[in-house]
């Protein structure tokens, strides 16, 4: 079948062909291949074509006999679109630019807002006027470029020029301010807008608020901020993220948990993840026990934050710190389920929240816990037990009883837990008890007491200078291969030094195990080694000049110091002049210790 080319002469010639036959036929659009670049029909020749012709011819002369065709309208008008632009880039009108200067403005570019403001008034003559002094102010809103004295003097220079600035140059003023505050000039625009009756808008509030926070101004900013919610103004939630932060970040978290739950009040359930985070986080290192129980128990119980362990750890502290077990409870649930591993500090904190809440079944089970979890307890994780029992004398007695009821339970009891109980009947001086403990340990710990359980029970016999009952349980001690540390020479030092029937014999068996602890490369403590000291002044024995040692025991002048005052029955004698005595010798003692600095010794 020919190709028909369907055109406007081709439907005039041939009137007579219905328009439905004409379907049949191929449209030939190939042929136009030629860009379309005939001048356009004036509307009169259009109105002479179509003259005198029938409805049905007139609409087809108007949909293709003065239109391009399809493929050439696309070129044409992509060529037009192309040759507009290089032509507006070349030679833009003032229209033009005025519109990219508000878009340019809107976006604080300052940059591009000069560029263009300069064009304006250089290549087209344009005078100063309010749209240029807008979008001058309006610039300044650019967090690198823009600066509040750059907005103080376009305002002044247009009052120089008499330009009066409206309310939209005021209220961008006041944007650029709240990104760049200064306290004196957004006053004075206030001012400037009350005065001329202008209100405030509710971009122009938020603006101000803004600007205050950035100054610190915290109580004015929350002033204004409840006003704006009293007047039923509706408050953005950007600005209330960012009073959040700011909040945070300053320590004010009484302010914030009240903001945080106004927010939930009214509604607004659409609060980032992150501010959550960050709110948790600034509550928790703060130990703010309200704020992070109800960021925990909102969103952590709830499954829509996912607390980081450090977080977690903050939040145990501060559970353990405001008394509340429960919430400590539910932050080892979370670290069980991500398979942490839990350390000693960890299990301190649970303790002390469930000690502080006056549990002390829980507090005890948490040690037993810890056992089973592989983490032995040393004698420092059981401190706070050890100050409750201290607290009152019955509670030891309770503790015990427990203690026979978790054995009966089947949990491993640690030797923390029995030698805590000891050590807080040997703090009521009742060392019968602390004995009768000892001795129904086996029932509670089938492997036996350990090193800190007797050098509990030699401190208690320190106390009530029972020499004869500390070495009894040395012997035990010897029996059971208990292994002795540097403690436990040292209270077996107190012990014989403590002995008052004999005063010679107890410093003999003193003396004798500070050369067996020695022989270990073990030393005494400072006090127990000034005791061992005196005493040894007071019995005239020159061996005491072997506890005098560089590092580890007595300095020399303060061994001089303690022979001088307690050698033999006489305290002003000493051994290298036992007859000398009197103010002399006492002054040169005295005055080496003042020269030295060390005046407490002379006290």
């Amino acid at each position: 079948m020919p190709s028909v080319v369907l055109d406007g002469l081709w439907e005039c010639l041939c009137p007579s062909v219905p328009r439905n036959q004409l379907a049949r036929y191929r449209l030939a659009r190939t042929a136009w291949t030629v860009p379309h670049t005939r001048p356009s029909i004036e509307r009169r020749s259009y109105a002479r074509c179509v003259q005198g012709l029938p409805n049905a011819r007139r609409q087809f002369i108007s949909l293709y006999a003065f239109k391009p065709p399809v493929r050439c309208q696309g070129f044409y008008s992509t060529e037009r679109r192309y040759n507009k632009l290089s032509y507006v880039r070349q030679d833009p009108t003032t229209q033009y630019l005025y519109e990219q200067l508000r878009q340019a403005s809107r976006k604080a570019d300052h940059q591009q807002v000069q560029r263009l403001v300069k064009t304006l008034v250089e290549g087209h003559r344009a005078k100063p006027n309010q749209r240029l002094y807008l979008a001058l102010v309006l610039a300044n809103a650019d967090p690198d470029h823009g600066s509040p004295r750059e907005v103080k003097a376009l305002l002044q220079e247009m009052v120089d020029l008499d330009i009066n600035p409206d309310a939209a140059i005021l209220h961008a003023a006041l944007k650029a301010l709240s990104i760049h505050p200064n306290y004196l000039l957004r006053s004075d625009i206030l001012e400037e807008l009350h005065q001329r009756w202008f209100s405030l808008t509710t971009d122009g509030w938020h603006d101000v608020i803004i600007g205050l926070l950035r100054d610190r101004q915290l109580e004015v900013a929350l002033s204004n901020l409840e006003i704006l919610r009293n007047q039923g103004v509706p408050i953005a939630s950007w600005l209330n993220d960012i009073i959040a932060y700011t909040l945070c970040d300053m320590g004010e978290l009484d302010e914030a948990l009240k903001l945080m739950r106004h927010r939930i009040s009214t509604g607004e359930h659409k609060i980032s993840a992150i501010l959550w985070s960050h709110f948790l986080d600034a509550a928790s290192r703060s130990f703010h026990h309200d704020a992070t129980l109800f960021a925990w128990r909102l969103r952590v119980e709830t499954g829509y934050l996912n607390p980081s362990s450090g977080m977690c750890i903050n939040v145990l502290n501060t559970a353990a710190r405001r008394r509340d077990p429960q919430l400590a409870s539910e932050v080892f649930r979370v670290l069980d389920k991500r398979k942490h591993t839990f350390q000693l500090h960890h299990y301190e904190a649970l303790l002390e929240s469930w000690l502080a809440s006056g549990d002390l079944k829980a507090a005890i089970s948490v040690l037993c816990s810890m056992v089973s979890s592989g983490v032995q307890p040393p004698e420092a994780s059981t401190r706070a037990i050890y100050i409750h029992l201290a607290a009152k004398y019955d509670r030891p007695a309770q503790a015990l009883e427990i203690l026979h009821s978790l054995r009966e339970s089947d949990y491993r009891i640690p030797h923390a837990a029995i030698n805590c109980i000891i050590e807080a009947y040997i703090h009521h001086n009742d060392l019968a008890s602390a004995i009768e403990t000892y001795q129904t340990l086996h029932s509670i710990i089938p492997s036996g007491p350990n090193t800190a359980t007797f050098n509990a029970l030699f401190r208690g016999c320190s106390y009530a200078r029972r020499k004869d009952l500390a070495m009894f349980l040395a012997s035990e001690m010897l029996a059971l291969n208990v292994p002795p540390n540097a403690l436990t020479y040292d209270r077996l030092i107190l012990v014989c030094l403590n002995e008052s029937l004999d005063m010679h014999e107890g410093f003999e068996d003193a003396w004798k195990y500070f050369v067996e602890m020695k022989s270990m490369g073990w030393w005494p403590r400072g006090g127990t080694l000034k005791a061992l000291g005196i005493r040894g002044c007071m019995l005239a024995e020159k061996r005491v000049a072997e506890l005098v040692d560089v590092q580890r025991g007595l300095a020399e002048k303060r061994m001089e110091y303690l022979m001088w005052m307690y050698w033999g029955q006489n305290r002003r004698e000493t051994p290298d002049s036992p007859a000398e005595s009197g103010s002399a010798h006492e002054h040169d003692v005295v005055e080496d210790y003042r020269r030295d600095g060390d005046e407490s010794i002379v006290r």
